[in-house]
């Protein structure tokens, strides 16, 4: 009984003392969940995001201080409601509700990430925009028993992401409204960006090709120092600035004003320099043509001036050795020679100053459009031997050999002789002042196809190659100083090129150089058709003036339509003048591209056509209007009316494809003649066969 006492009472005290085991390890559990708790609390208080978990079923079970001020619900309230009434959310475009991430990673037991433009509607209606996120709670078996839902509002980063977005709306805005090529490199030199702009003025269509090169390779090789020079300063935290030369990458030329910046990052380390280029181009331009117009304008005063002292030395010269002699004369004490020769001297200077004046007077004609010419048929041969005559004395007297070879049947042209005098004779004139003793000036008259060619030759003092540009112009000497060994107002050269393209011819000049003489070389077209000259006069170039015909037609021309082809106006309006008093309806065209137009377009009934023209000749004309003719079933007969006047050259005109093959110059009435006779003709189709 005692034994089984004992072992009753050592039981209860195993007992008790497990009791009190199990209670004290409740209490260790208890007083750890109660810290833990408490951790869990503090922690959940002092993150910034909103918390809220749940049970196995949705249900709130716990929210931090974050999740009651975003939603607006207490724990004590939310407690047990389900989580879409305390957590209510709504897409921020949509307005419509959208599925709660915390109900997802519960039912498929995963976390789910942040969603994009949730708004959060809380328990007063407020609505704040918020990034969400969920977890799920597993137990110790791995089952699902709760889930974890973080927070958090995100109004500020929106204010702040949209601050952003309108400061770089505004840069772009700025960068794309500037006039101004802008750049952006690294601190290397790379380019990084350029506006649109800048690629407007470049002329680049694509940037990507440019974009990582270096920024000095665009640059021309004279302008890299600059640039190098520039990006350093930039570097260096200072502003460049420079101004260059660089063409656009299609090769128009331009001038940039160029200024380079520093950008700092947030530690204000240079992270990128801002280059941005300004086309000064126009002003450039402008400064150059400013500056050229001041150069001008500066000439022609220099000019103008030297020229009045030109004038006032050359007119007081003679004038103050006829006066000497006049008061001599006066005084009665010259003996009689003395008396010629003072006579003869006043004389001599009387007709210098008179040449002078002259010149003076058909410069001033020239500049206002007055100077006309009294043309009719001429033979320039006379014409030169008279003016060759005047000067031979001059040459004699200084030492010169005065030379001629004229062709006497070089032809006819259109022209006034006193004015051709004109030219020969100041021609001539300056070759003996500017040919020293001993030397040789000589005179050349030759035919060259539909022109007559004049050269005056000199051994003189020739030109200098830099000065031979401007060897006809007004007022222009190779010596204006006051020291030059000629006298003169340099105006004579000036008025012979414009007495010679009055006469629609040309002047020109050449020289090997100084001490090697000068030949001057003019150029006159001959007539069309002989002229017989007669006591009329024709006054050029007044287009309303009629022409002198002195003929009698032997055939009429009556409605038949011709075309003239001829690189000559002056041969274009005589043909025209002869050929329409015949009652023929005329049409001229200077170029044979303009003839084939007219050919094809008017259709004439005859062609009269000159061979040798600039660009494209009359064998050639002829040749494409026997090709259209062949495809257009016309037939055209044509005259070549041609200072070529060779037996190969008619063969070669014939087989062109003219009918008729004339040397210049002819009788208008011969020409009216061979015109009548090929309209005669009956027209017919083109036949191939024909041209064999």
């Amino acid at each position: 009984m005692a034994k089984k006492d004992n072992e009753e009472e050592q039981l209860r005290s195993v007992v008790l003392q497990n009791a009190q085991s199990i209670l004290l390890a409740r209490r260790h559990a208890e007083e750890a969940l109660r810290k833990q708790s408490e951790w869990l609390r503090v922690t959940l208080a002092s993150i910034g995001d909103a918390v809220i978990s749940t049970d196995a079923e949705g249900r709130v079970t716990l929210m931090n201080g974050t999740a009651e001020s975003l939603t607006g619900w207490t724990q004590a309230d939310a407690a047990g409601r389900s989580l879409p009434e305390i957590f209510y959310i709504v897409n921020e475009e949509t307005r419509q509700p959208v599925e709660n991430p915390a109900l997802r990673a519960l039912r498929e037991g995963i976390i789910v990430g942040l969603a994009n433009h949730t708004l959060l509607i809380a328990k007063d209606g407020t609505e704040r925009p918020i990034d969400d996120s969920a977890a799920p709670i597993r137990d110790e078996q791995g089952e699902v028993g709760g889930v974890v839902l973080v927070f958090r509002e995100i109004t500020e980063r929106r204010q702040a992401e949209e601050a952003l977005r309108i400061s770089e709306e505004f840069n772009r805005s700025i960068l794309e409204s500037s006039p101004d090529c802008i750049k952006v490199l690294d601190p290397e030199g790379h380019l990084l960006m350029m506006n649109a702009t800048g690629m407007h003025l470049m002329e680049i269509d694509d940037f990507a090709p440019f974009c990582g090169r270096e920024w000095r390779e665009l640059w021309p090789q004279q302008a890299h120092l600059l640039v190098r020079q520039a990006m350093a300063e930039a570097c260096a935290g200072g502003t460049a600035r420079f101004q260059a030369f660089r063409p656009t990458v299609k090769g128009v030329p331009k001038w940039w004003d160029v200024i380079v910046a520093p950008v700092r990052d947030a530690e204000g380390r240079i992270a990128r320099l801002v280059a941005t280029s300004r086309d000064i181009t126009e002003r450039e331009q402008l400064l150059v043509q400013e500056q050229r117009s001041r150069e001008t304008a500066e000439i022609a005063s220099r000019a103008k001036d030297e020229f009045l002292a030109t004038v006032s030395h050359e007119l007081r010269t003679p004038l103050n050795a006829m006066l000497g002699w006049a008061r001599l004369l006066s005084g009665g004490r010259l003996d009689a020679e003395s008396a010629a020769r003072a006579v003869k001297a006043i004389e001599q200077n009387a007709k210098a100053q008179a040449q002078l004046i002259e010149d003076l007077l058909d410069v001033s004609r020239i500049i206002s459009g007055k100077f006309r010419l009294k043309a009719q048929p001429l033979e320039v041969a006379p014409v030169i031997e008279t003016a060759i005559d005047s000067v031979r004395p001059t040459a004699d007297a200084k030492g010169v050999s005065l030379q001629a070879v004229l062709d006497p049947d070089a032809g006819t042209v259109s022209g006034d002789a006193g004015r051709l005098q004109q030219v020969v004779w100041n021609l001539l004139s300056n070759a003996v002042k500017f040919t020293p003793k001993g030397g040789r000036v000589q005179v050349r008259l030759t035919r060259i196809n539909s022109h007559i060619e004049l050269q005056v030759s000199d051994t003189g003092q020739g030109i200098a190659r830099e000065f031979l540009p401007y060897v006809f112009d007004r007022f222009k000497q190779a010596d204006g100083s006051s020291t030059r060994l000629h006298g003169g107002l340099g105006l004579g050269l000036a008025i012979v090129r414009h007495i010679v393209e009055l006469h629609g011819g040309s002047v020109a000049v050449d020289s090997p150089g100084k001490d090697q003489g000068a030949t001057f070389i003019i150029r006159l077209p001959l007539m069309a058709i002989h002229m017989k000259a007669s006591g009329e006069e024709r006054i050029n170039p007044m287009v309303s003036d009629e022409v002198a015909l002195h003929f009698q037609p032997s055939a009429t021309l009556e409605g038949v339509k011709v075309l003239i082809v001829d690189d000559e106006p002056e041969s274009l309006l005589l043909l025209s003048t002869v050929l329409t008093q015949c009652g023929a309806y005329v049409k001229t065209a200077l170029s044979a591209e303009e003839g084939f137009r007219e050919v094809q377009a008017w259709r004439p009934d005859v062609i009269v056509s000159d061979i040798g023209m600039p660009g494209e000749d009359g064998y050639s004309f002829m040749k494409r209007v026997k090709t259209w003719m062949r495809e257009a079933g016309a037939w055209i007969p044509a005259v070549a009316l041609t200072a070529y006047a060779r037996a190969e050259d008619r063969v070669k005109a014939l087989a062109s494809g003219y009918q008729i093959h004339v040397p210049k110059p002819v009788e208008p009435a011969e020409l009216i003649t061979v015109i009548a006779s090929l309209f005669e003709r009956p027209n017919k189709p083109w036949d191939a066969a024909t041209e064999r």
